[in-house]
């Protein structure tokens, strides 16, 4: 009996992480758009692409299709809003990814059943931080 249980209890740990793998946001065929930035190298959008994918993890069900960066003007006059809004706000930085994602085929919470999305990811850093979401949502 005690050699069943010695067996089971890894099988029945390694089916509960194949469940909840299966409910998070899927990131199988992400394509990213890097635009061309003189505020960013492709390394810290992929920074910011990285934090934006780990939010989308919590999405269940639901699958990122693409990222593209919006581009500077849009970067510069976001750091600008979130400086002037957010009370004590130092950020030296800001990145704005454009997403393209679909929702799961039965709905679910907040998601319209089979439905294709478009969403903006607003991140900002400040002096020697990482990048880290401030706001996401319609754009």
């Amino acid at each position: 009996m005690e050699s069943v249980k010695k067996l089971l209890l890894p099988a029945l740990v390694l089916a509960l992480l194949l469940s909840l793998a299966g409910c998070a946001g899927n990131l199988d065929s992400v394509t990213v758009d890097y635009g061309d930035s003189a505020l960013h190298t492709q390394e810290e959008i992929d920074q910011a692409v990285r934090v934006v994918k780990d939010t989308f993890r919590t999405f269940n069900g639901c699958t990122l299709h693409s990222l593209s960066y919006a581009g500077d003007e849009r970067a510069q006059a976001e750091l600008d809003y979130y400086n002037a809004a957010l009370e004590n706000a130092a950020y030296i930085s800001c990145i704005v990814l454009n997403s393209s994602f679909h929702s799961p085929k039965k709905g679910g919470g907040a998601w319209e059943p089979d439905t294709e999305y478009t969403w903006d990811w607003i991140l900002a850093k400040e002096s020697g931080g990482d990048w880290i979401l401030i706001a996401y949502g319609y754009g």
